[in-house]
C-alpha cells in the first residue's frame, strides 16, 4: 500500500516533491519540535533562495496591544488589536502582514509572497490607513520580531523533518484564532498528520 488511510480514506504520501524554494509557504512544526521559539508554531516565509530565509510566526499573540506600542496611533479599534511575536530576531520593529490597502498602497520594500497576504515592514506606510474609515475590509496582523535563516541551513532542517511545508493562505495567517493555527494547518496537511493534529503526537508507519 503506498498511502496510509485513515477510516477508509486514502490519504497522500509521506513523501512530496517539494520547490526548491518556498516563498509564499508555511512551515509547521512538527510535532517533535522542542526549541521554545518553534513548538507548534507556523511560520510563513516571506522570502527563501539561495541566500537564506526569512519567515514570520503568525500564531503567537503576546499581551501586548498595538496602541500600547506605537505612539500617535488615534482613535481608531485597531489600538486594541494583539501584537505577535513573529520570532527571535529583532523583536524590536513591528511589521505588518495585511490583507491590501486602500489605493493599493505600500512601500517599496513590501512582498506579496502569495496572493492575498502582502508584508509590510514599513509602518508608517500602515498607520495612516488605520488612523481612517474605509478599512473595515482590511485584515492585519501586526508583528515583533522574525525568523531567518543562513543560506543553506533551512534545507538542513528540512532534511531532518524538523517541518511539515503546505502552502500559505490568507485564512491561515489571518486566522480570528491563532491558537489553533497550529493544529488547522497540519489538518490542511492530511494524512497521518490529522493524527498529530489531534494527539499532537505523529505516529510512525515504518
Amino acid at each position: 500500500m503506498d498511502a496510509f488511510t485513515l477510516y477508509g480514506e486514502p490519504t497522500p504520501p509521506l513523501e512530496e516533491e517539494l520547490p526548491a524554494f518556498l516563498t509564499g509557504h508555511l512551515l509547521v512544526a512538527e510535532s517533535s519540535m522542542t526549541d521554545p521559539n518553534f513548538s507548534q508554531t507556523a511560520v510563513f516565509l516571506l522570502n527563501h533562495d539561495k541566500d537564506g530565509a526569512m519567515g514570520l510566526v503568525i500564531n503567537r499573540p503576546s499581551t501586548t496591544v498595538l496602541g500600547d506600542a506605537v505612539e500617535e496611533l488615534g482613535e481608531t479599534p485597531w489600538r486594541e488589536e494583539l501584537i505577535f511575536v513573529g520570532g527571535p530576531v529583532q523583536q524590536y520593529f513591528v511589521f505588518v502582514l495585511h490583507t491590501g490597502l486602500p489605493g493599493g498602497k505600500k512601500s517599496p520594500a513590501a512582498i506579496e509572497a502569495t496572493p492575498g497576504v502582502i508584508f509590510e515592514p514599513d509602518f508608517s506606510v500602515v498607520k495612516p490607513a488605520l488612523n481612517r474609515e474605509g478599512t473595515i475590509n482590511l485584515k492585519a496582523r501586526f508583528l515583533v520580531g522574525y525568523a531567518g535563516w543562513a543560506p543553506g541551513q533551512l534545507e538542513v532542517e528540512l532534511a531532518r523533518k524538523d517541518w511539515i511545508v503546505i502552502p500559505g493562505s490568507p485564512e491561515l495567517v489571518f486566522s480570528d484564532t491563532p491558537f489553533s493555527v497550529w493544529r488547522s494547518a497540519l489538518r490542511k496537511k492530511g494524512g497521518i498528520y490529522w493524527i498529530a493534529a489531534e494527539t499532537g503526537f505523529k505516529p510512525s508507519i515504518n
